[in-house]
């Protein structure tokens, strides 16, 4: 079934918009070698802006979900936007560590505005089929996010020096807020939709029933796991790789590339997946324990650096394809409860708390007991995410129920 014209135009604004904030969330990552040489900052107080970031991200996004549901997507996307192309500006321009930390968290909490009321809007234009294609659409800005992010910082960067990686970012940021302004518009009932697609308004649900009563709970726990792995590959991926035997041969811009281009597998497998077995849960747990293969073969093998990239970007792949079930069709199975934007916003946040662990839990791990060591949590993290992705399927049953006074 095909998308009718608004909406086609609903989804591109999307993608649009969610492409675009990656250019102001990821360009930290390109800009940061020449952050740290301009400044003379360690490893640690560098590192101090991504958790900051995820952090912020994470709290931000309990508070937005709640708010997505009851306030205009158009105007949360665009104000969200607005804010990070503002904190992408003046930290640009800025000289002291301290207000760069302060702006990079007060872009976490921008940021954490954009996803909920995306989701929401899919799940109000959208209905079947056409919701779950629309879906996939969404996930791909992952992929074309970091291309789009890496590349242009990586750029500006190189050529022009690190400030230009957030001033031109703001730029992007500006416009996309702008787009999101003047295509967010209009509702399901004006855009040629059917009776498929106009959604009824429903009362919102207890948060209670929602984490006991439905499995929304196993699925945030679900969500950490999956962080704490995929944020853990990104995280320390090329390190594990420069560590290996002919790992110092790789070129790391290169290898930068390479993730993204693997997550586009993870986001096809996703579709095979979901199709297959008609469940986003019961999809999210084999796809876990496709994640756990990885890392058990990575500790199994003594492999030089060629097969650990490969193991590792598949890895990531998997993970990222766990994505858009966690934050999008997920969520979208509690709309009989009138509360989609809360249950995107959840999970978001959980991914995130699982994202700010990758960091410090597997270099502490790693200094005691190794890489080994470390690609054996990663293993038992996927295996305990399946298992609790498996065990809320359950739920899905009594979301209706929720809803109901």
């Amino acid at each position: 079934m095909k998308f009718t014209r608004g909406q086609r135009r609903i989804l591109f604004f999307c993608v649009l918009c969610y492409t675009a904030a990656y250019t102001g969330r990821l360009n930290l990552s390109a800009a940061l070698v020449g952050l740290k040489e301009s400044f003379q900052m360690s490893d640690a107080r560098a590192g101090g802006f991504q958790t900051a970031f995820a952090l912020v991200y994470a709290a931000g996004q309990i508070v937005n979900g709640a708010r997505a549901d009851r306030v205009s997507p158009r105007r949360h996307i665009a104000l969200g936007l607005t804010l990070s192309a503002l904190c992408n500006l003046l930290f640009g321009l800025s000289n002291a560590y301290g207000a760069q930390l302060a702006l990079w968290m007060l872009n976490g909490a921008a940021q954490s505005m954009l996803w909920t009321p995306i989701v929401r809007l899919t799940a109000q234009w959208f209905r079947g089929e056409r919701r779950t294609r629309a879906s996939f659409v969404l996930s791909m800005t992952i992929v074309a996010g970091h291309l789009l992010a890496w590349g242009v910082a990586g750029a500006m960067s190189s050529l022009l020096g690190w400030r230009y990686s957030f001033l031109i970012p703001a730029g992007v940021l500006a416009l996309a807020a702008l787009a999101a302004w003047r295509g967010l518009t209009g509702a399901p009932e004006e855009a040629e939709a059917d009776e498929e697609t106009v959604v009824a308004a429903a009362q919102p649900a207890p948060m209670g029933r929602l984490l006991m009563g439905t499995g929304l709970g196993l699925v945030l726990l679900c969500g950490v796991c999956n962080g704490f792995v995929r944020d853990g590959v990104v995280s320390w991926g090329p390190t594990i790789l420069a560590e290996t035997r002919g790992g110092a041969a790789m070129n790391p811009t290169l290898l930068s590339l390479v993730i993204p281009a693997l997550n586009l597998l993870g986001m096809l497998s996703v579709r095979a997946c979901f199709g297959r077995l008609g469940s986003p849960r019961r999809a999210t747990g084999v796809l876990m324990l496709l994640c756990a293969v990885m890392p058990a073969a990575l500790a199994a093998l003594d492999a030089n650096a060629a097969v650990r990239a490969l193991l590792l970007g598949l890895c990531c792949a998997a993970c990222y394809g766990v994505n858009p079930m966690l934050t999008t069709l997920i969520p979208m199975e509690y709309e009989p409860a009138g509360r989609v934007g809360l249950a995107a916003g959840l999970a978001d946040s959980f991914i995130y708390l699982g994202s700010a662990l990758a960091g410090t839990a597997a270099g502490a791990l790693s200094d005691r007991a190794g890489w080994p060591g470390v690609f054996a949590a990663w293993t038992a993290a996927s295996v305990v995410g399946a298992l609790l992705a498996f065990a809320s399927a359950r739920g899905v049953r009594k979301i209706g129920e929720t809803g109901k006074n």
